[in-house]
C-alpha cells in the first residue's frame, strides 16, 4: 500500500502497517541480485528515514524504550549504506559544474578549461574509491536485524492508553508539532543571525528535520490532496536544496582535506581555489533559496499548524463515517484483555524524548 494513512483504518491499527511496509521495502532493495544497485540502496536509505518519521510521528503513542531502541537501529543501518552512496552524492554534486561548462556556447577560457580539468580529475579520484556494496556478513546481520524489527511492529502502540477523543493527539499530533517546532526554531535562528552566516551543520540538520516533516505530511496526504501535495511539493523543493548544499559542503571538505597533487602541468593552486570560490557561490545561491521556502513553510506557531491539521483530519473522518477505534483505558488494544498493572498512563505516552 501507499505510504499514508487509509481512510477505513484506525491509528492503532495503520501505525505498524505502514512500518511493516517499509521495512519489506528496505529488505527487497537490499536483496537485490547480484547486489545491490545504487539505487536500490538509495530507495533503502529512503524507505529507512521515513520509518523514522514515522517513529517520531507516533511518538505519543510508542514506550521510549522501544521508540529510541528501534530509531537507533534504522538510523545504524542508514549509516551502514553511507559508505556505498556518499560517493555517489559526491558525483552528482560535481557534475552540476561539468554540466555548466559543456553548456557553454562559445570556447571556454583558459581558466574554464583548468577548471573543467580539475572537475574531471577529480571524478576520476571519487571513482576509484567507489564501495560496491556491504560485505555478505554486513548484509547478512543488517537483514537479520530487520527482520526482527518488522516482528517487533507489533507491539510498537501496544501498550498506548488513550481516552476517546483523544486519538490524533497520541498518535499524531503531539508528534507532529515537535517535528514542525524543531525546524521553526532554527528558521528563527537564520533569521537572527542571518541566513548567509549559518554554518553547514545547522543547514543539515534544518534539512533532516524538513524531511521528517515531509514523510508525515505523506502520511496525511488523504486528508486533503490538493493542498497537502502543494505544501509536500513545497518541502522536497527545501530539501533538495538543502541536500544538493550538503553535497558540496561535503565535495569541499574531500578536497581541502586531500592533499594536492597537480597532475597537468598548467594546474596550480590557484585552479582550485577558482574552483572552491565557484562552489561556495553555488552552496550560498542554494542556502539563500532554501531560507526564503522555509520562511513560507514555518511560517505558523507549530500549534497552529497542528491544529488546522486536525481540523482537516476531522472532516476527513467524518466525510468517509469512518469511526476511530479508540483503546478504552483498562483494555489492551492487541489482544482485547485488561491491561496490566504498571502499564503506561496518557502521560506518560506523551512525556517521550527526542529520537536523536
Amino acid at each position: 500500500m501507499a505510504f499514508r494513512f487509509d481512510t477505513q483504518e484506525s491509528f492503532l491499527r495503520a501505525i505498524p502497517r505502514i512500518a511493516r511496509e517499509r521495512i519489506d521495502r528496505v529488505i527487497e532493495s537490499l536483496r537485490e541480485k547480484p547486489r545491490p544497485s545504487a539505487e536500490a540502496i538509495h530507495d533503502a536509505r529512503k524507505n529507512l528515514k521515513s520509518l523514522r518519521a514515522l517513529l517520531r510521528l507516533a511518538r505519543g503513542s510508542i514506550d521510549d524504550q522501544t521508540r529510541l531502541r528501534e530509531n537507533i537501529l534504522f538510523r545504524n543501518a542508514g549509516r551502514s549504506l553511507s559508505a556505498i552512496r556518499d560517493p555517489q552524492a559526491l558525483l552528482e554534486a560535481l557534475e552540476y559544474f561539468s554540466n555548466r561548462h559543456n553548456s557553454n556556447s562559445g570556447p571556454l577560457t583558459p581558466k574554464q578549461e583548468l577548471s573543467l580539468a580539475f572537475v574531471q580529475k577529480t571524478r576520476r579520484e571519487i571513482e576509484r574509491n567507489l564501495v560496491d556494496g556491504l560485505s555478505p556478513g554486513d548484509l547478512r546481520k543488517l537483514l537479520r536485524e530487520l527482520r526482527d524489527a518488522r516482528r517487533r511492529t507489533a507491539q510498537w502502540c501496544a501498550d498506548v492508553l488513550i481516552q476517546q477523543g483523544d486519538e490524533w493527539e497520541v498518535f499524531i499530533g503531539n508528534g507532529l508539532r515537535r517535528t514542525y517546532r524543531k525546524a521553526k526554531n532554527l528558521v528563527w535562528q537564520f533569521e537572527v543571525i542571518g541566513h548567509g552566516t549559518a554554518d553547514d551543520k545547522a543547514c543539515h540538520e534544518l534539512r533532516k528535520c524538513a524531511k521528517a516533516l515531509g514523510y508525515q505530511l505523506r502520511l496525511l496526504k488523504s486528508i486533503w490532496p490538493g493542498m497537502m501535495n502543494a505544501l509536500v511539493d513545497e518541502i522536497d523543493q527545501l530539501t533538495d536544496r538543502l541536500g544538493d548544499a550538503n553535497d558540496l559542503s561535503n565535495l569541499r571538505r574531500k578536497i581541502m582535506n586531500e592533499p594536492y597533487r597537480s597532475l597537468e602541468t598548467q594546474e596550480s593552486e590557484e585552479t582550485r581555489r577558482f574552483f572552491l570560490q565557484a562552489l561556495d557561490r553555488r552552496k550560498q545561491y542554494l542556502h539563500s533559496e532554501s531560507f526564503n521556502l522555509a520562511r513560507l513553510i514555518y511560517v505558523e506557531k507549530p500549534r497552529q499548524f497542528e491544529r488546522r491539521l486536525a481540523g482537516y483530519c476531522q472532516i476527513w473522518r467524518s466525510q468517509n463515517q469512518v469511526k476511530i477505534i479508540s483503546n478504552p483505558g483498562n483494555i489492551d488494544a492487541q489482544s482485547g484483555r485488561p491491561r496490566r498493572a504498571g502499564q503506561r498512563t496518557k502521560q506518560e505516552a506523551l512525556a517521550s524524548s527526542p529520537c536523536d
